[in-house]
């Protein structure tokens, strides 16, 4: 699944239309910050799921971590940060505790920004995995599916082995859920 950016609502509905594919995992792409005004209705969420899932750490989640150690430096300015975020004590340790860096099962690899298409995928960095801005075919590094999201599309996009799944939710766009091996896309749209 694409992009969130606190959008509570398109979460909701495509994950009505996940229900037809109980038996899938659930892998989410990052960025669930920013945008949006529903971060915590959004953590609260996955915090309840009962489908197997994934979820990944995005740009934005890495840049909050960052802020939140670098000025977080007692009770009462982390207890700000986390209020100016709209999220609880709980939801920040749920983050902590859940988010990776990637995932790859038997045909898929799938982090928020892809893969630096330089570089062999056991040698890519946090910054490869976060902020990578490639957008062509990446079968030079891997023959499977890599699905990403971090880079905004006007729809679900192939080039390749290279999927991107962000279409601009809470910027005027919507959500994505790209189904394999099915190749069907979900969407918060229709």
């Amino acid at each position: 699944m694409g992009d969130i950016h606190s959008n509570y609502n398109a979460l909701r509905v495509v994950l009505e239309k996940c229900q037809n594919y109980s038996e899938h995992k659930l892998i989410f792409l990052g960025d669930y910050f920013d945008y949006g005004n529903d971060l915590a209705k959004v953590i609260d969420v996955f915090m309840h799921l009962k489908t197997p899932s994934i979820f990944l750490l995005g740009n934005h989640e890495y840049e909050f971590f960052n802020f939140y150690e670098k000025y977080g430096t007692d009770r009462n300015s982390r207890d700000k940060i986390l209020n100016h975020f709209g999220i609880t004590n709980q939801h920040f340790q749920w983050l902590k505790d859940n988010l990776i860096l990637s995932y790859e099962n038997k045909t898929g690899f799938f982090s928020h920004a892809g893969l630096d298409d330089s570089k062999d995928i056991d040698d890519q960095s946090v910054t490869d995995l976060i902020y990578s801005g490639y957008r062509g075919n990446l079968d030079h590094v891997t023959l499977k599916q890599v699905v990403q999201g971090h880079l905004v599309m006007k729809k679900l996009t192939r080039i390749g082995n290279h999927i991107f799944t962000d279409t601009g939710s809470s910027l005027n766009g919507y959500l994505s859920c790209y189904m394999f091996p099915e190749d069907i896309v979900l969407t918060s749209k229709d």
